[in-house]
């Protein structure tokens, strides 16, 4: 009977274990370089969204990827190819949401497509700040963004830290909000403030992981001025 009794404790620790949040820091870039060397990937674009209201066309754009996998097979060293396109997306009015690899701003009256970065990142939403639109007649999206490997999988998603970015309309000033190697929790928009808000967590105590211990960042952004710098404050 004591014999079950531990293998029932085991068991369940086992599933405890395996259901955890992979959301770490980990610092380990020699090994997620290595990874990202095997892989092969391709950029593709959906069809473009126009921005009600708005002179521009938005193209998203995603990437056809050939993951390359060591594999052994009669004691010689093989590569097993796998492949996956991460152009899934969903959009409304204001809202695009996804897995983007970048995106390409069009003026009506043009031809000429203009990518948001060069940089390698992941775009899991992009949203237009109508209201702020309506109000002062100058145009954002906001981004949620996965710019870093965090964890050190070699891969960059869910699993690794979210940022928050900001462009202007034609995807032009395209920048970082929150500050690195910390969780974005929350952002909010005060319209009458014309301010942006947000919160982040930072792993204050070094143990790689987020929890109560850890210390919460919160900040504003002035909307007024497109070149005004993120300001944090302290409400407690």
């Amino acid at each position: 009977m004591k014999y079950y009794f531990l293998l029932f404790i085991f068991i369940i620790s086992f599933t405890a274990c395996s259901n955890s949040d992979n959301r770490k820091v980990v610092d380990n870039s020699e090994n997620t370089s290595k990874k990202q060397k095997e892989d092969t990937s391709y950029e593709i674009a959906d069809l473009p969204i126009h921005i009600d209201s708005t002179a521009y066309l938005i193209h998203p754009i995603g990437n056809y990827v050939i993951r390359r996998g060591r594999t052994k097979y009669f004691d010689s060293e093989d590569y097993e190819v796998n492949s996956s396109s991460s152009v899934s997306m969903n959009h409304s009015k204001n809202k695009i949401t996804g897995d983007l690899s970048n995106v390409k701003f069009q003026h009506l009256d043009s031809n000429k497509l203009k990518s948001l970065t060069d940089k390698t990142l992941r775009i899991n939403s992009m949203l237009f700040l109508r209201d702020v639109y309506k109000k002062n007649n100058k145009g954002y999206f906001v981004y949620n963004v996965i710019d870093a490997d965090t964890n050190s999988d070699g891969k960059l998603n869910y699993n690794d830290l979210r940022s928050l970015y900001i462009s202007n309309l034609n995807g032009t000033k395209f920048r970082k909000l929150s500050p690195n190697r910390q969780e974005l929790n929350a952002w909010k928009i005060i319209i009458e403030a014309n301010k942006l808000y947000f919160k982040s967590i930072e792993d204050s105590d070094k143990n790689g992981e987020f929890n109560k211990k850890d210390k919460l960042h919160y900040f504003y952004l002035d909307l007024d001025n497109e070149n005004s710098k993120v300001i944090e404050y302290y409400p407690i």
